[in-house]
């Protein structure tokens, strides 16, 4: 099932919750987080929240992948090279957790390649090759395609949004919202866009009749009424889909 980005919007209403709960025993220092409530407040910021978790699941699944790289190195260190970590340095290894806490520390840190451990006792050349075998294997494993495959599928995302943003721009421009008629249709058949927008299937004046229905408090008569239940019931039969009234008059049309 894929994550949708209103799943996100979910979690994050919830954590303004506990935030503001928590924040009564905190001297309101966890306050600070209802600042991203800015990002929704301007569209601009929505959009680049929305590309980036445009691919959610699949970003999820990366993130346990990355994992499962850094405790197959940890083994390894953990097995054969743990008396090259410096605790002086925050180079942890005493046990099978502590190697992968400093695996993943070292693995976020940018660096050239590889992790930059102090390598204490094993500074001989002997081991430079075993280094190299170790530090471009991880190199490119983690760096240059775990990284580039979460740039990629980010990427992608705003990609897709763009895509979809042009497209709905483009059908508004060119599809009549109340019948779903296009623009080069309706002129084949020689009617004006401009007439069939502002006058015939004018979107506004459905706005208008809408609000009307609902905020009427008198009597309606029957097309309204049926109208309106399934207006609540969000059934679209009630609108003229795939017609107008010049195509089914092509006479009278002709006419004026």
């Amino acid at each position: 099932m894929a994550i949708r980005w209103h799943a996100f919007y979910h979690v994050y209403l919830l954590m303004v919750l506990v935030c503001s709960a928590l924040g009564i025993w905190t001297n309101g220092m966890l306050y600070c987080f209802h600042l991203f409530h800015i990002a929704t407040l301007f569209d601009l910021l929505g959009r680049v929240i929305r590309g980036a978790t445009k691919h959610a699941d699949q970003l999820l699944v990366c993130f346990p992948f990355a994992l499962i790289i850094a405790y197959n190195y940890a083994i390894i260190y953990f097995a054969s090279l743990r008396q090259m970590f410096n605790a002086a340095k925050m180079e942890y290894c005493e046990t099978l957790f502590e190697c992968l806490m400093t695996v993943t520390r070292y693995s976020l840190r940018p660096s050239a390649g590889g992790h930059n451990y102090s390598w204490t006792n094993h500074t001989d050349y002997n081991y430079l090759l075993l280094r190299i075998i170790i530090d471009s294997t991880f190199w490119i494993l983690f760096t240059v395609i775990g990284l580039n495959v979460v740039t990629s599928l980010i990427l992608d995302g705003f990609r897709q949004l763009k895509a979809e943003r042009e497209r709905s721009v483009k059908d508004m421009t060119t599809l009549c919202t109340v019948c779903g008629l296009s623009k080069d249709h309706l002129t084949s058949k020689g009617i004006s866009w401009e007439q069939h927008t502002e006058k015939e299937h004018n979107i506004w004046s459905y706005i208008t009749f809408f609000y009307y229905l609902q905020e009427h408090r008198g009597r309606f008569s029957a097309v309204e009424n049926q109208v309106l239940q399934k207006f609540k019931k969000a059934d679209p039969s009630f609108l003229p889909l795939g017609r107008c009234i010049s195509l089914d008059n092509p006479i009278k049309r002709e006419d004026n």
